[in-house]
């Protein structure tokens, strides 16, 4: 069989995986150092186990393609002694959000990659973010943690919307929530719970004072996204859900490095834009949409601001790119 270049989509989905499992080993082989039950810990491991293995695939990979390895993140970007900065509880709805947006994330790979290599890759990869999710749940159900959407009756015949006020929201009556918009406020909350708790953490062992004040901000702009979200929830008479025993300690040790932290923000900014524009488009009435493209909109500015600090520091890896035509045409004429 003729040796086959790896694809532009390829290339995008190998290196970015290796940047985040890379990241994902320090972050696990952590939180292994402080787990106390014994059902969390092995999902941990699994996890570990599943992103090391990944790691292993793409660095053989690279070399073979004569691709140069990615910086990504190592032993000193964390320090496994420090002491304990989550709770168990934690861990499991990280982990269970890790899954998702794993799954999510595999999945678009394998939908854009060719070659037999890669897609056998991917393919192992969603079937591990699968396993690990549907592990995490059982353990979450097992323990009574697992998040639910608001409960609704189920319909007892089929109608069709015959309305223009179906749309409406912002004057007039407003109609009920659908389930798909419930399902998808419900997420949104349930994520920006999780993220607030995170950055917690993350500015309570950052070193840097613009870190700090970047995530404090973060910090802000999560509780303001949740009140807004349950709100709308209160407002259809639907309770908000709620994540339990997932605030930081008062750990201030050298836990993680700025660069970890930032990278770390910066990817939960990015999984936080992608699903608000999902609940965007699949949110019809008319008030829910003007909120989540104001909110997906703050989001992008945080992540932009997230980016210069990154830049700033010299914290970015760059992606692959295009050749620079131009910059060659350029160096031609002072040749």
């Amino acid at each position: 069989m003729r040796d086959v270049k790896l694809s532009t989509s390829e290339i995008a989905h190998l290196w970015g995986t290796y940047i985040n499992d890379s990241m994902a080993n320090c972050v696990l082989q952590y939180f292994l150092k402080n787990v106390d039950d014994n059902d969390t810990k092995g999902l941990l491991q699994f996890a570990l186990k599943t992103s090391q293995d990944g790691l292993l695939f793409l660095i053989d990979l690279f070399e073979k393609e004569k691709f140069p390895l990615p910086v990504g993140f190592h032993k000193q970007d964390v320090n496994k002694e420090a002491s304990r900065l989550f709770t168990d509880e934690f861990y499991l709805y990280y982990l269970k959000n890790m899954a998702f947006i794993g799954g999510s994330g595999y999945s678009l790979a394998l939908g854009t990659s060719a070659r037999k290599d890669v897609r056998n890759f991917f393919l192992q990869a969603i079937q591990s973010s699968s396993q690990l999710y549907d592990k995490t749940a059982d353990v979450l159900l097992e323990k009574g943690l697992f998040m639910r959407p608001a409960q609704i009756n189920i319909p007892t015949k089929v109608d069709f919307v015959t309305k223009q006020s179906f749309l409406t929201g912002w004057f007039g009556s407003r109609r009920p929530l659908t389930s798909v918009e419930i399902m998808n406020l419900s997420f949104n909350i349930e994520r920006n719970e999780l993220g607030r708790s995170l950055l917690t953490g993350f500015q309570q062992v950052a070193r840097s004072k613009e870190v700090k004040e970047f995530l404090s901000k973060g910090v802000q702009i999560a509780s303001k996204h949740v009140e807004i979200f349950g709100s709308i929830l209160s407002q259809s008479g639907l309770p908000a859900p709620m994540v339990w025993n997932t605030v930081a300690t008062e750990s201030t040790d050298f836990t993680f490095s700025d660069k970890l932290i930032m990278f770390h923000s910066a990817a939960l900014t990015a999984a936080s834009t992608s699903h608000y524009g999902t609940s965007l488009g699949t949110s019809p009435r008319r008030d829910i949409g003007l909120h989540y493209s104001r909110l997906l909109m703050e989001a992008l500015k945080y992540g932009e601001d997230g980016a210069k600090i990154m830049i700033n520091n010299g914290w970015l890896e760059q992606p692959p790119t295009a050749t620079d035509r131009e910059a060659l045409k350029n160096k031609s004429l002072k040749s």
